[in-house]
């Protein structure tokens, strides 16, 4: 079974990177032949190069980084080709050079991307055999592979959005499992139970931040890639779906927050707030494959009467008053309106 199990996910694997190899593949091919047929360079090695280092691996990787990585390599093959060109190579040189690399990608203001490939570009640009009379060719083979590296990321992209979908499913179901683990200790009385709930809700934040940059992504790679239409739509449900999500669980971790402290004081909370709890997890749920779950949060929304709830104490006051927050903040980021939204709570009473 476990030799099963990894054959699976290697060819899991393999599909999910079937598309980005095919793009290197290409991308490589592509550089070498234009220097070789176009350039007259016999042989382009960092024509390839940098395509396959501009280009990479990563799915979904912004055009930006693709082109950051394309003038790091550049940058490196024109520093190291002109010193070899004056000193020649060796031992100290490859020092001399990686040095200069670097210092001159900082002084430019390169990213950590751009000077890190100034300066492994460089080294090799020591280290390889340079052929006679050809000037700066490596300089030319690798703005060749770095040009063809971004157009077939434009031109040729994966499917933009990709990777906010799966983003947006892991955290709508995390969201979904946060809300469970509290009712759970919130009904336990376990303060304990509750705030490993608090912690792992916390831990929401940097999957919040991934799934906003891959959003941006497959924005920017629609907009460039001539052969993506779906410019618009998703970009801006799902944008607005991030900032109410957001929102949302800052405000239920106030009201966890609470709760934990509540039970370690020992202040009643309203018996019914594990089981609202578990109604919004079973709302939230639908939102990790873009099901549409506004119809369970209006009806809960339309429930959250702090009177009708029993929330009598201070702390039931603010769990509730969290709780119809954060509903609001969900609606809204499914598309509801606020004045709907906040209409579809009852009144509070004077």
């Amino acid at each position: 079974m476990d030799a099963r199990r990894q054959g699976q996910q290697a060819l899991a694997r393999v599909r999910a990177g079937a598309w980005s190899v095919a793009q290197c593949g290409l991308a490589a091919a592509v550089a070498w032949a234009f220097s070789v047929h176009v350039l007259g360079h016999p042989r382009p090695f960092f024509a390839s190069v940098a395509a396959i280092v501009a280009l990479g691996l990563r799915a979904g990787q912004r055009l930006r980084r693709t082109a950051e990585l394309a003038v790091g390599v550049a940058l490196g093959v024109l520093i190291g080709d002109g010193f070899v060109g004056l000193v020649g190579q060796g031992t100290w040189q490859i020092g001399v050079v990686v040095s200069l690399a670097l210092l001159i990608a900082l002084a430019v203001g390169g990213s950590g991307l751009i000077v890190t490939q100034a300066g492994l570009q460089a080294v090799f640009v020591i280290a390889l055999p340079r052929t006679p009379h050809s000037g700066l060719n490596r300089w030319q083979d690798a703005l060749v592979g770095g040009a063809v590296a971004l157009a077939v990321a434009a031109g040729l992209p994966d499917d933009p959005w990709r990777e906010a979908r799966r983003l947006r499913s892991t955290y709508a179901l995390e969201l979904a499992r946060v809300l469970r683990d509290a009712a759970a200790g919130i009904a336990a009385g376990d303060s304990v139970r509750t705030l490993a709930a608090l912690e792992r809700g916390r831990a929401l934040e940097p999957v919040l931040t991934r799934w906003q940059d891959a959003l941006f992504t497959g924005r920017e790679t629609t907009r460039i890639s001539p052969l993506r239409t779906d410019r618009s739509q998703f970009w801006s449900d799902t944008q607005r779906l991030t900032v109410g999500m957001s929102r949302a669980t800052r405000n239920l971790r106030v009201l966890v927050r609470r709760s934990v402290a509540a039970l370690q004081d020992g202040q009643p909370l309203p018996a019914c707030l594990p089981s609202l709890l578990e109604e919004l997890a079973s709302a939230v749920h639908p939102a990790a494959d873009g099901t549409d779950s506004i119809e369970p949060l209006l009806e809960l929304a339309g429930r959250l009467d702090p009177v009708a709830l029993g929330a009598g104490t201070l702390a039931g006051q603010v769990v509730v008053g969290q709780l119809r927050v954060a509903v609001v903040d969900l609606l809204e980021g499914l598309g509801i309106e606020h004045d709907r939204a906040r209409n579809a709570l009852p009144e509070l009473a004077r």
